[in-house]
């Protein structure tokens, strides 16, 4: 069955699963499947799909200069119109984080994994966001996607994930390599040809040192036409890829095939300049400016609310959405007894959002413990002072059956 045939059979499942409430749903139109070569694309999830529990974000970020990606979410906003509710795209409505930021090039793979069980079962879309060093940020969004971790017999039984794109094959050999099909074949090469194949996930550079820019990437296991040798004998390989582009790959990461004898001796361009020290571009801070325990002392055994106010208290605009993470700690014995993760939507100067996460800590009664919140561990949203992201509380664990 085509791509498209499926989109579509896909979009008459999910109206009829949420048929019970929305009556009609012109307002929110499938976006179309990328494209074979696209560089950037979220592959998996499609459009129109019914996901839940923790799903994998498959596709591909793969662009010039990237300094890094991350996917996000935000629901879809039900409007209620004469003739019932209809799903409507509401750009006001913040994004939150569904994976953690990562600066690896990654093609037709995992690119992150989405705990959908922190989301309320609904209607969503998530966006692929990819910043690069120069320029604006590049997004891919995908269009209508339904999270349901907790269905009711108002909704049509259906199987949480249906079949759509084809088995994976493994590729490199190693397990968890499986890779959905994205891009096109590539072609093969000519026999007797000099060629590389690389040795694990690889770069390829304008010239022939890692401070050159990237241009593109090998995976594990792809081959490339080898053209010729750097002029400067560093023994880097100047190759060309599936899709034309020409660059340098380093030998130790690569296994050459072929004679070198032939090889043209290949001027790299000159060194590239050393950047000048980055400054924020934005003016923002995050802070933990309220922090409260559900009850104020947590029971043994039983879930508890922790209530964590994020606020900017800087002058401008946060860059990005971003996450947290809270940990208990046993203070006694500096163990960690439980930990969990939230997250939170981009924040004006002044702005603040309240994470509520919870926790069940079964082990300590009657002794010390303590909440430690870290927001933004990770260093995705850019801030004049990262030293005041941290907050905790302490509490002594009550005894409740435990024992």
């Amino acid at each position: 069955m085509k791509v498209k045939q499926r989109y579509w059979l896909m979009l008459g499942l999910l109206l009829a699963l949420i048929g019970a409430f929305v009556t009609q749903a012109q307002d929110i139109e499938p976006l179309a499947a990328p494209p074979e070569d696209a560089d950037i694309a979220i592959s998996f999830p499609p459009p129109v799909f019914v996901i839940g529990g923790a799903v994998d974000i498959r596709g591909t970020a793969d662009t010039l200069d990237m300094a890094n990606y991350f996917v996000e979410y935000r629901p879809l906003l039900l409007q209620d119109t004469n003739s019932g509710a209809t799903p409507i795209v509401d750009t006001n409505r913040p994004w939150f984080p569904a994976t953690l930021p990562a600066n690896q090039a990654v093609r037709n793979s995992i690119l992150g994994t989405w705990n959908t069980t922190t989301a309320r079962d609904g209607l969503y879309e998530l966006r692929l966001v990819v910043n690069v060093t120069s320029g604006a940020p590049q997004i891919f969004r995908v269009s209508p996607i339904r999270v349901l971790n907790n269905p009711t017999q108002q909704f049509v039984s259906l199987p949480t994930r249906i079949p759509l794109q084809p088995t994976p094959t493994q590729i490199g050999g190693g397990s968890g390599s499986a890779r959905p099909t994205l891009a096109a074949t590539p072609t093969s090469l000519n026999t007797g040809e000099p060629t590389v194949t690389a040795l694990t996930d690889s770069n390829v550079r304008q010239g022939d040192d890692v401070s050159y820019p990237r241009i593109g990437s090998l995976l594990t296991g792809e081959s490339a036409r080898v053209i010729g040798v750097s002029a400067f004998n560093s023994g880097w390989y100047y190759i060309e890829l599936n899709n034309g582009r020409r660059g340098f790959i380093a030998p130790n990461i690569v296994r050459f095939s072929g004679s070198e004898s032939g090889l043209q001796r290949i001027q790299p361009p000159p060194p590239p300049t050393p950047p000048a020290t980055a400054t924020p571009i934005t003016s923002a801070n995050l802070q933990v400016t309220g922090l409260r325990l559900d009850p104020p002392q947590p029971t043994c055994g039983e879930s508890f609310d922790i209530f964590i106010n994020v606020q900017n208290t800087g002058t401008g605009r946060s860059n990005s959405s971003g996450t947290l993470t809270v940990t208990d700690r046993h203070v006694p014995s500096g163990s960690t007894s439980g930990s969990t993760i939230g997250g939170f939507p981009e924040l004006d100067a002044n702005a603040s959002f309240v994470v509520v996460a919870s926790l069940t800590i079964n082990v300590f009664f009657d002794e010390t413990h303590e909440v430690v919140i870290s927001v933004d561990p990770s260093g995705q949203v850019v801030e004049t002072n990262e030293g005041d992201n941290s907050r905790s509380i302490t509490y002594t664990l009550q005894q409740g059956a435990c024992g």
